[in-house]
């Protein structure tokens, strides 16, 4: 994916790239983006793709759509997550 990433801009572009890997669309990315802007998508997305990974997530798209959901209603509290993936509690 073309090496080490340095900033958001690059992991929003490595994204991109492996979004359509997992399964997540072009359309629910671009969903995600508009709705919840493009670093909190990016982050919301490594989050998923960390989930699918260790097979916590068996529909990414439906993931991230849900997501999308929740921020919508001001009920997506990504750091939570993230702290609780650092701490080894699953969320």
């Amino acid at each position: 994916m073309g090496g080490f990433l340095k900033d958001w801009g690059d992991l929003h572009r490595v994204a991109g790239q492996l979004r359509p890997m997992i399964g997540i669309s072009e359309h629910a990315w671009n969903v995600a983006q508009d709705r919840m802007g493009t670093q909190v998508a990016t982050a919301a997305f490594a989050l998923v793709f960390e989930k699918h990974s260790t097979g916590e997530v068996a529909s990414p798209g439906g993931y991230l759509r849900g997501m999308v959901e929740k921020a919508g209603a001001r009920n997506l509290h990504l750091e939570y997550c993230f702290y609780c993936r650092l701490g080894g509690k699953a969320t």
